[in-house]
């Protein structure tokens, strides 16, 4: 009986312990909470805990976090949740219950580059950053920061960002990573608002350098930044990863919107549709009932029903002409509603001024301080008169050259 008292004992004073290791291997922090087996929540609280902490410092550490459930209480070299003061009890008590392996540890680094995606914390998604360009890059950003850090030469990747009213650099780390998503979405929000007048293009830059002035105004990407400013001489040697096109037609944002897997408001769903009416028509949305000016085109609806119903009554209905007049009062009504929503105009540039001559009057003549003086008379000119025989010499040798010229009939 004592021997079963014993064994419920044990199995009742049963813990889960929590550690996160240093590349070192020296132990940052533990947890230690009663262990259920039904328990699937106290390892992703601690996750969350350790990234909260590490998102803070200027770089993320590669540690692991390590995980041991079912230990019981006494073999446990931690009496509290504190930081661990003994290094060499803690590593006797990993390798004594199975070392490291992908079970039991997971990359600090992974956890954080989740939470600041806002994605789930799951064995799937933790296993699929292996595999992504974005997570690689971070994690290249948090080793060349390691090494600066350390007085090394180390190269960073910079992303900048260019338009017509200037520039933003971002870094790959993650307040980086999450300042320009920020911003291609604040982008796509505001696509057709006049906050983007004059905006034709968004340049995308991806570029590589040691330049500590690059790093320096990463820092900061609340300001657009001219391109005139001091360290972004540096685009001039390079060209656009990638151009969007930024005038504002709902073909242009689809393509911005589904490159960058970003979110398309409501409203802007909205004025892509009253585009497409507009230039289009109206027939092919008439069964769209996410459309929210389904009430103002119900007219339209109405008169498409009533012409098709005309059409199958009467063989001389006048179909093609009666669906051409509800089209184009639809356009109209399309036109008119983007008006209303305040949609910025297509930017086209205005030509320079060409000046014409005014060709009405001859040139005059530059007035100078000598022309102002009084122009002395000319010599009038002696013309000897002409003598009868004379005359008659002239006429005869005209009339000679009127008769050479004259056509052969």
């Amino acid at each position: 009986m004592e021997k079963i008292k014993n064994t419920l004992s044990a199995k009742a004073d049963l813990k889960s312990l929590f550690i996160e290791l240093q590349p070192d291997n020296r132990v940052s922090t533990v947890m230690v909470v009663s262990y259920v087996p039904t328990d699937k929540d106290s390892f992703p609280v601690f996750m969350d805990l350790t990234a909260r902490i590490a998102m803070d410092k200027e770089v993320i550490p590669d540690n692991l976090l390590l995980r041991f459930e079912g230990i019981p209480a006494k073999e446990i070299p931690f009496n509290s949740e504190l930081l661990a003061k003994d290094n060499a009890e803690a590593l006797r008590f990993i390798v004594s219950h199975g070392g490291i392996t992908e079970d039991n540890s997971v990359s600090l680094r992974k956890v954080a580059f989740l939470k600041a995606c806002q994605r789930e914390m799951t064995t799937d998604n933790l296993r699929e950053l292996d595999h992504s360009q974005g997570y690689t890059c971070f994690v290249s950003h948090e080793e060349a920061m390691e090494k600066a850090r350390a007085g090394k030469p180390s190269k960073l990747f910079f992303t900048i960002a260019e338009t017509s009213q200037g520039a933003k650099v971002f870094n790959d780390g993650l307040p980086g990573r999450r300042d320009f998503r920020n911003y291609l979405q604040s982008l796509a929000d505001h696509f057709f608002s006049n906050s983007l007048q004059d905006v034709d293009s968004l340049r995308l830059y991806r570029i590589e350098t040691t330049s500590k002035k690059m790093l320096e105004l990463s820092g900061d990407t609340r300001q657009l930044i001219p391109v005139t400013h001091d360290g972004l001489e540096i685009l001039k040697g390079y060209k656009p990863s990638v151009v969007f096109d930024m005038h504002p037609v709902g073909e242009n944002l689809d393509r911005f919107v589904t490159t960058n897997s970003l979110e398309l408001s409501s409203r802007n769903w909205n004025v892509m549709m009253l585009q497409d009416i507009a230039q289009r028509g109206y027939a092919h949305l008439s069964t769209d009932e996410s459309f929210a000016y389904k009430k103002e085109f119900a007219p339209v609806d109405k008169g498409l029903r009533e012409i098709t119903r005309q059409r199958d009554l009467e063989r001389e209905y006048p179909f093609e002409k009666k669906m051409e007049e509800l089209q184009t009062a639809a356009k109209s009504m399309a036109r008119t509603l983007l008006n209303i929503e305040g949609v910025r105009k297509e930017h086209r540039p205005i030509p320079p001024a060409v000046t014409i001559p005014d060709i009405s009057n001859p040139p005059q003549k530059e007035i100078t301080q000598a022309s102002l003086s009084t122009p002395k008379p000319e010599p009038e000119k002696k013309v000897a008169s002409k003598t009868k025989g004379q005359k008659e010499t002239v006429k005869s040798k005209t009339a000679s050259r009127k008769k050479q010229i004259k056509p052969k009939l």
